[in-house]
């Protein structure tokens, strides 16, 4: 049974064929992902979730909500999209997609395969998370995984204060996001790059600094802010980062 279902895995995988997360699935089958954030759990999320609602926002092939699952969360709910038409997309981004430049989008296709592979439990809803509210996650959250989001939105603090509002009084949200990197004299500066009229950029908006990346939350409402981790990745662009921070709503 186990062998039968591994060469399923295997073979859903290897025919997807557009993998961003590096998943881990039954049998040893590894997805072919462009981002392997197996290193940054450990930081980003505690070991136990037992009794937490959790969320993970724009969770695309389900890295973080299946990291929450396996780590014993008693509910967790995945918010995406279907569409890559209803993206936040920068306008010549959009334009090609309409031509179609960009190929076939399948959004959601990885999640399900996934889904379908660890038999998970994570329910996964519809929706952008500018519409984010505590109906449509089925109540309040402890915790909410917003994972390299904020870079692909026009309106990164509208965002943030969304995923405030859907969280319980003690709840918590976990930012997983790329910062740029600044020279140190300019370290602990408040700047954000903007980089959607760069020629080769396609998704990304903004990238912000460190110190620009905690007041946004600040201005979303968060306290407690505290960038726990940096991780150098190989897909970053060079000298970006990939910051971990916390914050209490």
């Amino acid at each position: 049974m186990r062998r039968g279902l591994t060469v399923d895995v295997a073979s859903e995988v290897a025919r997807h064929g557009a993998w961003y997360h590096v998943l881990e699935l039954p049998g040893g089958v590894v997805t072919p992902g462009y981002a392997d954030l197996r290193a940054v759990a450990s930081d980003a999320l505690p070991e136990q979730l037992h009794g937490r609602r959790c969320l993970d926002v724009g969770t695309f092939d389900g890295f973080w909500a299946f990291e929450m699952e396996r780590r014993g969360a008693a509910e967790v709910i995945a918010l995406d999209l279907s569409d890559p038409a209803a993206a936040d997309m920068l306008p010549r981004t959009r334009a090609r997609l309409e031509r179609g430049e960009l190929g076939e989008l399948a959004w959601g296709e990885g999640f399900r395969i996934a889904h379908a592979a660890l038999d998970s439990a994570v329910r996964r809803v519809e929706g952008n998370v500018y519409g984010l509210t505590p109906d449509l996650a089925g109540g309040p959250l402890d915790l909410v995984l917003c994972g390299t989001l904020l870079q692909h939105l026009r309106d990164p603090v509208g965002a943030l204060e969304r995923i405030h509002r859907s969280l319980a009084p003690d709840g918590e949200v976990v930012v997983v996001e790329t910062v740029v990197g600044l020279p140190r004299r300019l370290r602990g500066r408040t700047f954000a790059e903007f980089r959607a009229e760069q020629a080769d950029v396609l998704y990304t908006w903004w990238v912000a600094s460190d110190a620009a990346l905690a007041d946004w939350l600040a201005a979303a409402g968060f306290e407690g802010i505290e960038t726990v981790a940096h991780h150098d990745l190989p897909e970053l662009t060079k000298g970006d980062r990939l910051a971990v921070v916390r914050a209490r709503a």
